[in-house]
């Protein structure tokens, strides 16, 4: 699958324009370029399936009334605003567009300007299952490690955004199935019920709370100890 990566200008956070022209004529179809307005003429469509999005989205590439030559940016740009809000993208980040098939493409961050801890979870609504680690952590009540435990021990599998089973992930395309990684825990859940609870107050395990919460730094620090010591005698504390 060919990709290229694309850096965002303050334009794609407040109209919703994505720079494009680093892609190059070849990585698009050749009709897909149409008139400079849609009154005068649309090019035949392309499928952007944006992670984090519900409905794919059909957009051409307009052209410049007088010479014809590419715009570079989508003709529709509604979803790209909410992309960047969604993943928290900011200048200074970068998206990844990967051609899927002849006409789809998928649009996904480039590993970076998600902020784990403020990441509002939204399951996509009739979308694929398949999420990134730090949504899964946060949807599930564990941490990213954990996650990651449970793909290296061969518990989960690992997958790209488009749902192939894959053994090493570029930056930012990691992802896994909630589905999945639920059945395992429901698994650990009745493992631990029937072997570790039987007359055990739950509470004496926080096990209400999600891991990230009761995931605790435990810092050691050394305690001294003052003598006063006699001439001549023991040490009395």
């Amino acid at each position: 699958m060919d990709s290229r990566v694309i850096k965002l200008t303050p334009a794609a956070q407040k109209y919703g324009n994505l720079s494009i022209s680093s892609c190059g004529k070849d990585f698009f179809p050749p009709d897909i370029f149409g008139a400079s307005s849609q009154k005068a003429g649309l090019g035949v469509q392309i499928t952007l399936k944006a992670d984090g999005l519900p409905e794919p989205v059909k957009t051409d590439i307009p052209t410049h009334n007088k010479t014809g030559k590419p715009r570079w940016l989508f003709r529709e740009r509604a979803w790209a605003k909410k992309f960047v809000k969604i993943h928290k993208l900011n200048t200074r980040d970068t998206i990844v567009i990967t051609r899927i098939a002849p006409r789809k493409y998928l649009i996904t961050p480039n590993g970076t300007g998600i902020a784990p801890r403020k990441y509002l979870i939204t399951p996509d609504i009739g979308d694929s299952d398949l999420i990134t680690l730090e949504r899964a952590a946060r949807i599930v009540g564990k941490t990213p490690h954990n996650i990651r435990d449970y793909i290296q021990r061969g518990r989960i599998n690992k997958y790209d955004p488009i749902g192939n089973r894959i053994s090493k992930a570029r930056n930012g395309q990691l992802r896994v199935s909630l589905k999945e990684l639920r059945d395992f825990l429901n698994l650990l859940e009745q493992d631990r019920q029937k072997h570790h609870c039987a007359g055990l107050h739950k509470e004496l395990g926080f096990y209400g709370l999600p891991e990230y919460e009761r995931t605790k730094h435990v810092h050691l620090h050394t305690f001294s100890l003052n003598f006063n010591v006699p001439s001549g005698g023991k040490p009395s504390p």
